[in-house]
């Protein structure tokens, strides 16, 4: 049971919680794991039956250390859209992934039970 009024800040522990996890989906690991949540996390857009939210890719997070890499990560943005509709909890799912270069948007769309 999730409450339908969940706010950016649930949303990002959520995320946060599915990123860092230690074993998470191969489709998610060109993504960065998350350091610095309300920084990394904060570019959260609300909108009429959702979120739109930017994760970033390995690399290009806030505040990385090393080495850029020469190459972006290669996205499969349906089997990140598998992923995270698996890591979710009910009442959100996510409805498209879109590959913006150094990061990709995601949209979630809350839905009524």
């Amino acid at each position: 049971w999730i409450d339908m009024n969940i706010d950016t800040d649930k949303l990002v522990e959520i995320l946060t919680g599915v990123l860092n996890a230690p074993a998470r989906s191969p489709a998610l690991q060109p993504l960065a794991r998350v350091k610095y949540p309300g920084r990394e996390l904060g570019h959260i857009t609300e909108y009429g039956g959702g979120f739109s939210i930017r994760l970033y890719k390995f690399g290009h997070e806030y505040k990385h250390r090393g080495p850029v890499p020469k190459k972006l990560p290669l996205i499969r943005p349906a089997a990140v859209q598998a992923a995270l509709n698996d890591a979710l909890p009910d009442g959100l799912s996510v409805i498209a992934v879109r590959d913006c270069g150094k990061f990709i948007e995601v949209f979630i769309r809350r839905h009524e039970q």
